[in-house]
This record gives structure tokens, C-alpha cells and sequence, in this order.
């Protein structure tokens, strides 16, 4: 499970702007103590998701270091009309397949999904949304 992909889904609010934050450390020492723990702040704003580090800087042989990588990311109530994304970190455009999230039974609401953009858990990144 310590390095299994990640699956980040956001909610957008009426402005289609969302924030959040994760936390991730070994889940079963209390090294955490000791600064090795990953602590992201995500941030959705004008159709920029962007990740950035909330974690105290320590010593290298103290962080806590994974391999996990962002496997998808689910957009609820985005504005219509994406056809891509750009992955500013790496420099690469991924597509984005768009489609209905059946929440209620007969209601649809618009959902984008941004499949393998490949961008690692613990590092600082910027997805736009084209």
C-alpha cells in the first residue's frame, strides 16, 4: 500500500475552485515524529490544479519517501468543454475523457477525468486544464 497510485477527487464549488490536503507517512512507526511524512496542499483555481508541499523541511534521512504516483483525477461539476490537460512539472498534454457521473437516478452531472498524467504523490506539480 505504500507506494499503490492515487486517485485525487475533487469537488468543485459554484466559483469551480477546491482545496484540500493529504497526509502519508509509514502507517506504522512513529517516525513521523521525526519529519518522515508527506504533507500536500492541493489546489483547484482557474482550471489549475496545483500541488505543493505543507511539510517542514528535515534532514534527507529523516523524510519519508514514496513512489506513488497519481493514477487519476476525477473533476466533479467542472465547467463543460476541456478536451485536455498540461502537466507543467513534466511538460506533457494528456487527454481527458469527459462523461456523466450518474449521482441521483435520471440526473447526470459533468465529470472530467484526467487518466495517468503520471505526476509523483510527493512532488510539487501544475495540471491545467485546456
Amino acid at each position: 500500500m505504500v507506494n499503490d497510485p492515487y486517485t485525487l477527487v475533487i469537488a468543485l464549488n459554484s466559483s469551480q475552485a477546491a482545496e484540500g490536503e493529504l497526509y502519508i507517512d509509514d502507517g506504522k512507526s512513529f517516525e513521523f515524529k521525526h519529519g518522515a511524512y508527506i504533507h500536500r496542499r492541493f489546489v483547484f483555481s482557474d482550471g489549475k490544479l496545483t500541488s505543493v508541499n505543507l511539510a517542514p523541511t528535515f534532514p534527507a534521512s529523516s523524510r519519508f519517501s514514496s513512489a506513488s504516483v497519481i493514477e487519476r483525477i476525477i473533476l466533479l461539476g467542472n465547467a463543460p468543454g476541456p478536451k485536455s490537460a498540461h502537466i507543467e512539472a513534466t511538460n506533457l498534454k494528456v487527454d481527458v475523457e469527459l462523461g456523466p457521473l450518474w449521482v441521483h437516478r435520471g440526473r447526470g452531472s459533468a465529470v472530467v477525468t484526467i487518466r495517468k498524467p503520471g505526476v509523483r504523490i510527493a512532488d510539487d506539480w501544475t495540471i491545467k486544464i485546456l
